[in-house]
């Protein structure tokens, strides 16, 4: 059924094409007095409905936040073929239960749940196709809300809020740009993949001092790193507005970039290409797709591990030891090279001096201020440091607030096996 799934998330990808494929891009400017948030450096923050009345939580600033944010389209709505709406978002309290949002008074969309729901910890990217007649050109009111499910405090956070708003093809602002007429494609030299791919852009020349920058994503089976529901995915996110976990971003003619693919795993379908192309008058198009491409027969075996027992929610605060454990064949003589993919919420590791390990391993995970915020790190293991069989994770945070959050999917471990 997975495999069903992600077939028609590749074959949407090619029919979305059918439609615009040009898109402005605007984003929430957070302000403490639209979410009733007076705190510096904040951002939306959205509460289950009663929080603000609870005594034991009413002198904690973030009960009386109202999960409201203005969202600003200066263009006519009668431009716009489709929209989406892009998130970057904290899951919040494990056990925090549907999420959701509306634009303008409008019907609810949901924002993903079912992990915290189910009591993990995650940070994701979501993005969300929404009614474009829901729209309005100016401030739009959106309006976050979550239940509180079996938690003490239904709560999430919204790092950042955007959308992506799709022009008609006859739209006078797209007219006017004189880039109706542009088109590109990714192009590589072989479609039987090297470990290094250099990765350009077909596209009329004559559009190339209007190209601010490309941006190049994959569509593989790889680490998880944005938090969604498959290995199997567009690789790429937005992160605080920048685009993280894809091939690359070049901002200079040729527009070409060398993608390194020697620690991708193994696949079971061909893998493919897509390039975004941002221009200097802020429009953005989505190229063809390129596809069809493989490893060769006779390259190296790599394998990705994912843990197969993990806590829930896999999060350490006031000296709680949590572990896990990733299992590896019983072979491993022929172990090439290893890397450990940890996704952190970071609240902190307090005094402890090695929060993380693995078989009694140390490994830096943390940003070592305690920023509240995602942090994702790739550190080369040791082969000598792995055990045929289990292989044990320990976490520990002594201090007293959020702590140390391991989102989903979890530490990995990607390993590359010699010919």
């Amino acid at each position: 059924m997975k495999s069903i799934i992600l077939f028609f998330l590749l074959v949407f990808n090619l029919s979305v094409f059918s439609q615009s494929r040009f898109y402005k891009q605007y984003w929430v400017e957070y302000e403490g007095r639209i979410n009733n948030n007076k705190q510096q450096g904040e951002r939306t923050r959205v509460n289950d409905r009663g929080m603000s009345t609870v005594k034991i939580w009413y002198n904690r600033f973030e009960s009386q936040v109202n999960g409201l944010a203005l969202l600003h389209i200066p263009d006519t709505t009668l431009q716009i073929e489709r929209s989406e709406m892009v998130f970057e978002m904290w899951g919040g309290h494990p056990k925090t239960e549907n999420k959701r949002f509306s634009i303008n008074g409008s019907k609810y969309y949901p924002l993903p749940s079912e992990n915290t729901q189910t009591g993990h910890c995650e940070y994701r990217y979501p993005i969300v196709p929404v009614d474009f007649h829901d729209l309005v050109s100016g401030f739009n009111a959106i309006q976050f809300l979550c239940d509180k499910g079996e938690t003490f405090w239904g709560h999430f956070i919204l790092e950042q809020i955007g959308i992506n708003v799709f022009l008609k093809s006859d739209a006078p602002e797209l007219i006017k740009s004189g880039l109706p007429e542009f088109n590109a494609i990714p192009v590589i030299q072989n479609k039987v993949l090297s470990d290094s791919v250099v990765v350009g852009l077909n596209y009329p020349l004559q559009f190339a001092d209007k190209i601010e920058s490309v941006h190049f994503f994959a569509f593989y089976l790889g680490y998880n790193e944005s938090g969604a529901e498959a290995d199997e995915q567009w690789h790429g996110y937005l992160k605080d507005r920048k685009y993280k976990g894809h091939i690359g971003t070049v901002a200079k003619a040729p527009y070409q970039i060398k993608w390194n693919t020697c620690m991708i795993p193994d696949q079971g379908k061909p893998m493919a290409i897509k390039a975004l192309i941002q221009f200097k008058n802020g429009m953005f198009y989505q190229s063809d797709i390129l596809t069809g491409l493989t490893f060769p027969h006779s390259r190296p075996t790599v394998q990705l591990y994912h843990c197969v027992e993990l806590p829930c929610p896999f999060w350490s605060r006031n000296n709680q030891l949590r572990k896990a454990l990733i299992e590896l064949p019983a072979d491993l003589s022929n172990v090439e090279s290893v890397e450990l993919h940890v996704r952190n919420w970071d609240g902190g590791e307090g005094n402890i001096k090695e929060p993380f390990k693995l078989n009694g391993v140390p490994y830096k995970i943390t940003a070592g201020n305690a920023p509240h915020d995602l942090v994702y790190t790739i550190n080369k293991v040791n082969p000598k440091n792995l055990k045929p069989g289990m292989n044990e994770i320990q976490l520990i945070s002594d201090t007293g607030h959020h702590g140390i959050e391991l989102c989903l999917p979890g530490p990995c471990l990607i390993v590359k096996y010699s010919k």
